[in-house]
C-alpha cells in the first residue's frame, strides 16, 4: 500500500454511531472527514471536499432488500465510483446485515472480493479462527444473540458468505499490529472491498498519509448526556456517572421526570421502560430524547452532548436538521465527536453505541472533554 498517494475513502455504515465511530480514526490524524446522516439529503458534490465520506444508511433493522437497497443508493448518491478505498463498516459483534449489506457494497461497488476483518481489540472483540470473541467469550455465548432488533450473526463467518458465492476472505486479529497487518498484505489498488469495524478503520487511517489535526474537543461549559441505549452496558456507565456526582434523571419511554435544564451543572437523560413495564417504539423513544437534547443544548452554558444509542444520536441530527457533519477527531478509540450547529449555537456531539465501552467509557467521556486526561 502506498504511504504517499493521495486516496479518498468511503465508509458505508449501518447505524450513525458506526459511521462516526469508523470516522474518528482519519479525523484524529488531520484528514478532512464528513459523516454523512442522512444520504437522501446530500450528494457526491456537498462531500467533494472530503478525504474520508462515511455514511449512515439507518438500515441495520431493516428487512434484507431495504438494507440492500440503501446501500447500493448511498454508494450511486455519494458517487461512491471515485473513492480509491470502499469500506462497508459492520458492527463488531455481527448484528445487523452484516453478509446482506456486504453483498451489497460488492455489487454497487463492483468490487470482486471481500477483505473481512471484524476485530477490534481495543473493544476486546476479536476473531480466532475465523469466530469473534468478546472479552474472550465466543459471540454465540453473549447476550449480542438475543439482541430484540438486531440479533447478532451466529453462524460462522466463513460458512455465511460462502451461501452467497461471494469472494470473501476472513481474517483472525486479536491485537492493532494484527489489523495493521492485514492491511499491509492487502493491495488498495486491485481495488478489495474492506469489511470490518472501528478496529479495521483505525489501522487504514494509520497507514494513510496524514494532515495536521484539529486541536482536540475541550468543553468548559455543562456536559449533557443522553442515554437511549437500554442495553447493560449502558446502565452501568450511567452508574459510573452518577457515582461521579453527576445527576441522572429517569426518562420513562423518553420522557424524563424531571426537567435537567433546572439543574446545575452536568446532567444525564437515561431512557427507561415505564413504571408498568411498558416499552415503547423505540423510534418515537428517540425522539422524545433528541427533543430534550436540542432543548438543552439550547441553553447558555452547554458545551456538550454526549449521545448514546444510534438511534437517539441519529434523532438529534434530525431535529437540529443536520444531514452531515465536519468529524474533528476521536476522544477515545471508537469514540468520534464532531460539532453540531443548533440555531445560532455551536457545541460538541459525541456519539457512542449502546453496547459499547467499558462501565467507566461515559465518565472517562466526560473527563476527556474537560481536558483532564491525556
Amino acid at each position: 500500500m502506498s504511504k504517499t498517494a493521495p486516496v479518498r475513502v468511503l465508509i458505508i455504515a449501518d447505524d450513525l454511531t458506526g459511521a462516526m465511530d469508523a470516522a474518528g480514526p482519519f479525523a484524529s490524524r488531520g484528514l478532512v472527514t464528513v459523516v454523512v446522516a442522512s444520504p437522501d439529503d446530500c450528494d457526491a458534490h456537498q462531500v467533494a471536499h472530503a478525504s474520508v465520506v462515511s455514511v449512515n444508511t439507518e438500515s441495520r433493522h431493516l428487512p434484507l432488500p431495504q438494507a440492500a437497497a440503501r446501500v447500493e443508493s448511498a454508494f450511486r448518491r455519494l458517487g461512491g465510483a471515485g473513492f480509491a478505498v470502499v469500506v462497508k463498516k459492520i458492527d463488531s459483534t455481527l448484528r445487523g446485515n452484516v453478509i446482506g449489506e456486504t453483498v451489497a457494497a460488492l455489487h454497487a461497488s463492483g468490487r470482486g472480493r471481500a477483505i473481512v476483518a471484524p476485530a477490534f481489540p481495543h473493544q476486546g472483540r476479536t476473531v480466532v479462527d475465523g469466530c469473534v470473541l468478546v472479552d474472550g467469550v465466543p459471540l454465540a455465548e453473549t447476550a449480542f444473540v438475543q439482541d430484540a432488533l438486531s440479533p447478532a450473526l451466529q453462524q460462522p463467518l466463513a460458512a455465511a458468505f460462502a451461501a452467497t458465492g461471494v469472494d470473501a476472505v476472513i481474517h483472525d486479529a486479536s491485537t492493532d499490529a494484527d489489523l495493521d497487518a492485514v492491511l499491509a498484505s492487502v493491495r488498495l489498488s486491485a481495488a478489495p472491498l474492506l469489511v470490518g469495524s472501528a478496529g479495521l478503520t483505525a489501522a487504514l487511517a494509520r497507514a494513510l498519509p496524514g494532515g495536521e489535526p484539529m486541536s482536540p474537543a475541550v468543553v468548559e461549559g455543562r456536559i449533557v448526556y443522553i442515554v437511549g441505549s437500554r442495553a447493560a452496558s449502558s446502565r452501568e456507565q450511567v452508574m459510573q456517572l452518577a457515582n461521579a456526582g453527576v445527576r441522572v434523571v429517569l426518562a420513562p419511554n423518553g420522557e424524563p421526570v424531571a426537567d435537567g435544564m433546572a439543574l446545575d451543572g452536568d446532567f444525564v437523560i437515561a431512557a427507561t421502560r415505564a413504571a408498568d413495564g411498558t416499552e415503547a417504539d423505540a423510534m418515537e423513544v428517540a425522539a422524545r430524547l433528541a427533543d430534550h437534547a436540542l432543548a438543552a443544548a439550547r441553553v447558555d452554558g452547554t458545551g456538550a452532548i454526549v449521545a448514546t444509542g444510534g438511534d437517539t444520536a441519529m434523532a438529534i441530527l434530525r431535529a437540529a436538521g443536520r444531514s452531515a457533519l465536519d468529524v474533528t477527531g476521536e476522544l477515545l478509540p471508537g469514540i468520534a465527536c464532531a460539532r453540531l450547529a443548533v440555531d445560532d449555537r455551536v457545541l460538541w456531539l459525541v456519539t457512542k453505541a449502546g453496547g459499547f465501552g467499558a462501565a467507566d467509557a461515559l465518565l472517562r467521556i466526560g473527563q476527556r472533554l474537560r481536558g483532564e486526561v491525556a
